[in-house]
């Protein structure tokens, strides 16, 4: 379901091959929830060995022009289109400050420094290369975990 959501289109997929390299599957088993995708966006900066965040940023906020928006006449004006609303975690405004949170799993027992339990599970699970992106307006007949088939 959560792939009817996205709008991928066909035309747009087309022109950003090298995106395939970026994406990963959505998953979530620590929490039980790899089935119920969120619609939010969640940006962090996480180490190389997975165990800290030096950022944590959960928002509405798509990495669009509408929502990030874009310079315009002669790059004197900033047009937004969508506003958004965010929070950014920083590990400076804790109680207990530090440089970085803690990656928090759902089995992780108590901690004295400040962890973070991400929506998904880290480390991530890129996309193999037979792996495609869902896309809006391309047919599947495949049927789905529910037994649908999507053909616009």
């Amino acid at each position: 379901m959560a792939g009817g959501s996205i709008p991928y289109a066909l035309k747009t997929a087309q022109k950003q091959p090298y995106l395939n390299d970026y994406l990963c599957h959505w998953k979530a088993d620590s929490t039980g929830r790899s089935r119920a995708a969120p619609h939010i966006k969640t940006y962090m900066r996480v180490s190389p060995d997975c165990s800290k965040l030096a950022w944590f940023l959960v928002t509405s906020a798509n990495l669009s022009k509408a929502a990030w928006g874009a310079l315009e006449k002669k790059g004197t004006q900033l047009k937004i289109r969508s506003y958004e609303i965010g929070v950014l975690y920083l590990p400076s405004d804790q109680e207990t400050p530090g440089s970085s949170f803690a990656v928090k799993s759902a089995l992780s027992g108590e901690s004295t420094e400040p962890q973070i339990l991400a929506p998904f599970d880290i480390p991530l699970t890129g996309y193999a290369k037979e792996d495609k992106p869902w896309i809006w307006d391309a047919k599947y007949f495949k049927p789905d975990s529910k037994g649908n088939m999507w053909t616009p």
